[in-house]
């Protein structure tokens, strides 16, 4: 069975291996590329006479490849139940027009960490659980606390992402769609600001460049800018491990980082702060079989088994991965326990997937670049309007 994916993506060659011993007549050869030339070498095959069986790919691709007619459904492959199971965020990304295009397998959100020595010291309090989350307002007066040095150039930043600089809209959306309200009634701006598209994904104007957008925007801004900045304009790599920065917005997988860097320090995580509603970004690398696989059930089942079941328990167990899965995640005790529980608790009560879209991959590309501009000075509403006027022609197509 042909495999395309990247380098890091499903199914990793420890699924391989595992599912080897169960059905040892089935035979992989994976194709592994970087994942920056993924989407293309996907579209590319998609044209050949000899797909690959399965790829794996981001999961906020699964509307485009789905729309572009590259994936098959696998709503008939499911085992009963699975629906309600997945957590929302995945149901949501992974479908498109009323169908699953792929399984999410596991699932991902950033949180605040933060080296506990030094807010400690700074006589700061760091909330760790979800319902007594931060407002980015108490959160920027923190990192403006444990901030040390001159102002503009500090010797620790409040904030300095180790990867990332501003522009990444899986973070960075965030201050955005949190200024919204999901609760509000579906024709505000509070609504359409929550949801950053429209409910038909047709347009982005009035959703992505709402008023309280702005206002979200705004207050990004000014964390990087002016005598009071609290956040460095670019990444630093290693900035919390090297003790260059108070906090920073990562995923899970730093933790494994940082206790292998054996750090002289006490760290912690906080949920994710926000402006109006609590929200985090869900999301991460899925698997699906491209419509004219020649092997189309075998990969079907193929994927299932990953993707659930003690498959997907052993893989969790050993990974420390947030399961798509909310009854696999209450089996794996690690992941209900700190630090793992606030991931869980994020994306099963705050996550939501990036806003779905056939056109997705061009949507967060003109949200990346405001964002980006945005963060090094450009007038927010200008800003986002510019990305409207981009994004709109490509989602009316």
């Amino acid at each position: 069975m042909k495999v395309l994916t990247s380098e890091f993506g499903f199914p990793k060659p420890s699924q391989i291996e595992d599912y080897a011993k169960v059905q040892p007549c089935i035979k992989f050869d994976a194709e592994r590329v970087p994942f920056a030339q993924l989407a293309e070498k996907i579209s590319v095959a998609a044209s050949s006479n000899n797909q690959p069986d399965i790829i794996g790919f981001d999961g906020p691709w699964t509307q485009n490849f789905a729309s572009q007619g590259i994936l098959a459904p696998l709503d008939k492959y499911l085992p009963q139940g699975w629906k309600d199971d997945a957590v929302s965020g995945t149901v949501t990304e992974q479908s498109y027009k009323g169908q699953l295009y792929g399984m999410g397998i596991q699932q991902d959100s950033m949180a605040l960490y933060y080296n506990k020595d030094m807010t400690d010291a700074a006589g700061i309090t760091v909330p760790s659980k979800l319902e007594d989350a931060w407002t980015w307002e108490q959160a920027r007066d923190a990192m403006a606390k444990c901030q040390q040095g001159p102002a503009g150039n500090p010797t620790v930043w409040g904030w300095a992402p180790n990867r990332w600089s501003p522009g990444f809209s899986y973070r960075d959306q965030l201050f955005l769609r949190s200024a919204g309200d999901p609760k509000a009634p579906k024709d505000s701006s509070a609504y359409k600001t929550y949801f950053a598209l429209s409910d038909d994904g047709k347009t982005a104007n009035g959703w992505l460049n709402s008023p309280e957008a702005v206002q979200g925007a705004t207050f990004f801004q000014s964390l990087f800018n002016g005598p009071n900045a609290v956040a460095s304009q670019t990444a630093i790599p290693n900035s919390l491990i090297d003790k260059r920065s108070c906090f920073d917005i990562e995923v899970v997988g730093l933790v494994d980082i940082l206790n292998k860097a054996k750090v002289d320090f006490k760290w912690g995580i906080a949920p994710l702060p926000y402006i109006k509603t609590p929200i985090a970004h869900t999301g991460s690398i899925t698997m699906g079989i491209p419509s004219r696989s020649k092997n189309m059930d075998v990969a079907g089942k193929t994927i299932v088994e990953m993707s659930t079941g003690d498959m997907l328990k052993q893989y969790s167990a050993k990974t420390f991965a947030q399961p798509a899965l909310k009854s696999t995640a209450a089996q794996v005790p690690a992941l209900n326990t700190e630090p793992y529980v606030l991931f869980t608790n994020e994306i099963q009560k705050i996550g939501v997937p990036r806003p779905p879209s056939a056109h997705y991959v061009q949507y967060d590309q003109y949200t990346g670049e405001a964002l980006k501009d945005i963060a090094y000075g450009a007038d927010p509403k200008s800003a986002l309007d510019k990305a409207v006027s981009r994004i709109d022609p490509i989602l009316s197509k």
